[in-house]
């Protein structure tokens, strides 16, 4: 019986080696039924309340509905997963295929073991969560920090885990921080000084005025951070995980579940200080931007600095600049421009250029001669993996004649195991060689694109608000569009993506024609 190896562990506090131990484990128990080992699934330091974040489940599953083993071994259902109604549906999903789970701790894995294992495995990890969060708590009221390290200290590396200690550096930066503000410099400009001496932020890397501000309904940030007056403040949130891809989602507790525990050791600003800066911080925060809050406008998400590459923001009503040099002052660009003049520029653009069927006849004849040389390639790499695949193949049939001669199937399972696994590998590049060129398939793509291009250029003509309407449904063709400070005004790069307009009837892979065209305008 052809059979595949799944481990996995939880959490990157445990031993890394536990991988190793469970699939040891499971090939000797293969070896001891005479059964085959042709593939290993590992997920290492993921947790098995979801199958939806784990890359090695999911080429298992990938391999079982392909046909390449009979059953899965594993060292406990729980491996597979902890929760009920995922173990449920993948035990009825291997079951369909005519792949059997097996387990070193309970054998095969029927469906009243999947019931009751999978109802132990979600008990678990509620009761796990309970026990978590309280333990949390107690370590709150004696005044140990639950979470991991904060700017300005240290864990203490003897003893308790929740200890902290106060880095004398960092907090230099914090007192030095909440004095400049207080002192009416902007976050803004604190963090510009920050970045220009080249300090470290609290993650690394450069600092941002967001650093600094946090967020007002999670009171986070540097400024908000009342550990920094000796005050622990603890389940501001709480996480929970998506269903459908397994990750945390940060959820904002009411005010009246918080908990704070007095940790007057760890105090680096003074109370008084403390006050003037949230005084200051309130005030402010009464009057929210609103150009942030506005109707996002027809190139919202597409501009970018051609300097800097960094994403291009709303900062008044009619004007945009590069985020790098308003919040970070990492980049030399500090010119704004009209959003009003950047749009007109780019419907003229779209209209004179991007959208001509002949500058999109050359860009696609470009790309179909890049996917001639690319096929010739494949063909290539085909030719070696073929051959590579036919010697492991016939070694494979000459280890099988010797089993039916006579010789012990022990003594060949290891080296039918390494030539399985390569052969696998030599199919698997086999297929990714086999893509077909869309070229070749669909020779009428420069005509289906003159025909689209003809109807929206008539869009265009209609006025300005035909033209926008037009250029929204091709928005998907301009990937971003760069701002560059020029001589006399701001020079705008449109860079295009042929995909949308490429799309066929004959379900096309869209993703296939890529091919970026752009122009200044």
């Amino acid at each position: 019986m052809r059979v595949a190896i799944y481990a996995r562990f939880s959490s990157d506090l445990q031993d890394a080696r536990s991988i190793t131990d469970q699939v040891n484990l499971a090939r000797e128990h293969a070896g001891q039924q005479g059964w085959l080992v042709v593939a290993e699934f590992t997920d290492a330091a993921i947790s098995g309340a979801s199958m939806a974040n784990r890359p090695g489940l999911k080429d298992l599953i990938r391999a079982a509905q392909a046909g390449h083993f009979d059953a899965v071994l594993t060292e406990s259902l729980d491996r597979l997963s902890r929760d009920l109604a995922d173990s449920a549906a993948l035990h009825k999903q291997l079951g369909y295929w005519g792949v059997r789970i097996v387990t070193l701790a309970d054998g095969d894995v029927t469906k009243v073991l999947v019931a009751i294992k999978g109802l132990l495995g979600s008990i678990f990890l509620d009761d796990l969560a309970q026990k978590t969060k309280r333990g949390q708590v107690g370590r709150v009221k004696a005044g140990r920090i639950p979470g991991g390290r904060c700017y300005g200290y240290d864990v203490v590396q003897d003893g308790d885990r929740g200890l902290r200690k106060i880095n004398e550096a960092e907090a230099a930066i914090v007192r030095r921080i909440f004095a400049e503000y207080a002192e009416g410099r902007s976050p803004l400009a604190i963090v510009e000084q920050l970045n220009r001496e080249r300090i470290r932020a609290p993650r690394g890397g450069s600092w941002n005025a967001s650093t600094l501000n946090g967020s007002r309904q999670r009171e986070n940030g540097v400024l908000s951070n009342s550990l920094y007056v000796g005050r622990l403040t603890y389940n501001r949130q709480h996480f929970i995980k998506d269903p459908a891809n397994g990750r945390r989602q940060a959820r904002r507790n009411e005010r009246s579940r918080w908990m704070t525990a007095e940790v007057p050791e760890l105090a680096i600003i003074d109370l008084e200080t403390w006050g003037v800066v949230q005084t200051r911080r309130r005030a402010k925060n009464a009057f929210p931007l609103w150009q942030r809050r506005g109707p996002k406008r027809l190139l919202s998400g597409l501009l970018k600095c051609g300097v800097c590459g960094a994403s291009y923001i709303i900062v008044t009503k009619d004007h945009v600049a590069c985020s790098a040099y308003r919040n970070k002052r990492t980049c030399e660009n500090k010119r704004t421009v009209r959003m009003e003049e950047i749009e007109q520029r780019v419907l003229t653009a779209l209209k004179r250029n991007l959208l001509t069927a002949d500058a999109v006849t050359a860009a696609v004849e470009s790309y179909r001669t890049e996917r001639h040389q690319l096929s010739q390639a494949r063909a290539r790499e085909r030719s070696v993996l073929e051959r590579e695949l036919g010697e492991v193949v016939r070694r494979i049939g000459r280890m099988v004649e010797s089993i039916k001669s006579g010789v012990d199937p022990k003594s060949l399972v290891a080296e039918i195991n390494s030539a399985q696994a390569k052969r696998d590998a030599l199919e698997s590049q086999l297929r990714f060689a086999d893509q077909p060129d869309v070229t070749v398939l669909h020779p009428n793509a420069v005509a289906s694109y003159r025909d689209k291009v003809a109807r929206i250029q008539e869009a265009l003509a209609r006025g300005d608000a035909a033209a926008l309407e037009a250029v929204a449904v091709v928005r998907g063709l301009v990937r971003e569009i760069r701002i560059t400070p020029a001589a006399n005004e701001m020079e705008l790069q449109v860079v295009g993506d042929l995909a949308a307009l490429l799309e066929q009837e004959q379900g096309m892979n869209k993703g296939d024609f890529i091919s970026g065209c752009g122009g200044r305008i």
